[in-house]
């Protein structure tokens, strides 16, 4: 039996819930019988039954003797659903194929050992380097708790986002920015600092036909100088957005964006007065927000840079040159580097967007 083609069909069955599963990770599942495709299912969302287990179900007593495809190692402990690997057992599953072991604590090989215990073949490794890239943001997430972070900023060809008035609209072409509302339906908070927030007052939603999910915006914004009829206070989002500020804030700023149903995270404050972003994504974390888009500006991302907690990056390079020494550019990081010092950019890809050119690459290992 050829494992490859069956796999890529659970990493996309798997992909049909990118963005909906929050913290969770995005699994397809795909059970074969004699050759062929006998019953398929996906993880959905939280609180659902997993793939395995409603591939199981729609197979019914065909599944007995069916070898089991799927991107992730079948759980074996109980949270909001039981263990999967009580239903594979069950439903008498003579062999199993995933992509890669769990990395949650709870399972990390325990599933694989109970299915072999039980009598059941175990095959793993199957396009595990395609079903970690897929679920990159679980795997960082379950393992520090912290989110996985991705930069957006969009530049001139010469590396500028906004000119020596701070004027960027519009450096990115409209296919670039329809393309950045897809990216926003597939996290969980959207982060940009206060700066962007006074000049242009974004919402930061997901403005898309039929979107399924909405961000939560999150402002950087270490004194609360954030207008109390900031849009970002009137979302679509299911929970209001998030203001995080350097401690001590002004109290009676903070009791009026509270009454605007914004939650205020206080961070200490840093050597220059900032938020400390690392306490900040810490803070994120323990609210089981696993994927955060920074859109800038360019100190954000830049301070982001230089305390090594980006992950991902999506730069976006319009075919237009600003040639100006005073203008901003596209990160502004406060540290002094070398050429020994770069950053290095790992499975770099780029990509034609309209009339821009799209850099996409990870900044850790996958």
């Amino acid at each position: 039996m050829n494992l490859e083609p069956l796999m890529r069909r659970a990493l996309a069955l798997a992909l049909k819930a990118e963005g909906l599963t929050e913290h969770y990770p995005m699994v397809g599942a795909v059970l074969v019988k004699g050759g062929k495709i006998i019953s398929e299912d996906f993880f959905a969302r939280p609180g659902e039954k997993h793939a395995e287990a409603k591939a199981i179900e729609r197979a019914g007593r065909r599944a007995k003797g069916a070898t089991l495809v799927l991107n992730l190692e079948p759980c074996c402990h109980w949270g909001r659903q039981p263990p999967c690997t009580n239903a594979i057992i069950q439903a008498g599953v003579k062999k199993v194929v995933a992509a890669m072991t769990d990395p949650n604590p709870l399972v990390s090989g325990r599933g694989f050992r109970r299915l072999r215990a039980a009598g059941i073949e175990v095959v793993s490794g199957v396009l595990e380097k395609e079903s970690r890239k897929l679920n990159r943001f679980f795997i960082k997430f379950v393992t520090t708790r912290t989110p996985w972070v991705i930069v957006k900023m969009a530049a001139t060809a010469d590396g500028k986002s906004a000119d020596r008035g701070r004027d960027s609209k519009w450096i990115s072409s409209e296919a670039a920015r329809q393309f950045t509302h897809q990216i926003r339906a597939k996290v969980q908070a959207v982060m940009v600092g206060i700066g962007t927030v006074l000049k242009d007052d974004p919402r930061l939603s997901a403005r898309l036909p039929g979107v399924k999910h909405q961000p939560r915006p999150v402002i950087v914004d270490e004194r609360l100088r954030i207008p109390l009829s900031a849009k970002v206070f009137n979302t679509p989002a299911f929970r209001g957005p998030i203001i995080a500020c350097a401690k001590p804030a002004p109290r009676k700023k903070l009791a009026a964006v509270k009454k605007l149903s914004a939650q205020v995270i206080e961070t200490a404050a840093d050597k220059n007065g900032l938020v400390d972003l690392k306490e900040l994504m810490k803070r994120l974390g323990e609210q089981n927000i696993a994927r955060v888009l920074c859109e800038g500006g360019s100190h954000l991302a830049g301070a982001l840079m230089d305390q090594g907690l980006v992950d991902e990056i999506y730069f976006f390079y319009a075919p237009k040159l600003l040639v100006d020494e005073k203008a901003l550019p596209l990160l502004a990081g406060a540290k002094t580097r070398r050429i020994k010092d770069t950053i290095l950019l790992r499975d770099a890809a780029i990509q034609r967007m309209g009339p821009d050119f799209v850099l996409n690459a990870f900044l850790r290992e996958i």
